[in-house]
């Protein structure tokens, strides 16, 4: 079952950055120099999604206890719709419905000032099941 983020109260992302996933394939070449290329399967795989927000205290917390309750990069989580506030269609017709998102790493706090801190968070949609 996948983890939730606890209600953001601070606006969505302040940069976002989405890389679409790869198919798999494997080139072959011959000694003669005479290739051809195979595609394993029909879906792609490990996009990733990179996001910075300037958050309060308490968002800030959520984005550590979705890690924690996550396990890390162990279990999928559900990104909630905040995150992809004033993306537009461009951002979400490159998602297919079919990715889980994991987190692709820890989330990086910086403390901006007292009750403001700029998080980085990192997501790597896989096909895991």
């Amino acid at each position: 079952m996948a983890v939730s983020f606890d209600p953001l109260t601070t606006c969505g992302p302040t940069r976002r950055s989405f890389k679409p996933g790869q198919f798999a394939t494997k080139r072959f070449t011959s000694v003669s120099g005479a290739g051809t290329t195979r595609l394993y399967g029909s879906k792609a795989f490990d996009a990733t999604l990179q996001m910075t927000f300037v958050l309060n205290d308490a968002d800030t917390c959520a984005f550590m206890k979705c890690w924690d309750e996550a396990k890390g990069s162990y279990s999928a989580i559900t990104l909630p719709a905040e995150f992809f506030a004033g993306a537009g269609s461009t951002l979400s017709c490159g998602i297919p419905d079919y990715l889980e998102w994991k987190w692709a790493e820890a989330p990086s706090v910086e403390s901006l000032f007292p009750g403001r801190s700029r998080v980085q968070a990192n997501f790597i949609a896989t096909l895991d099941s």
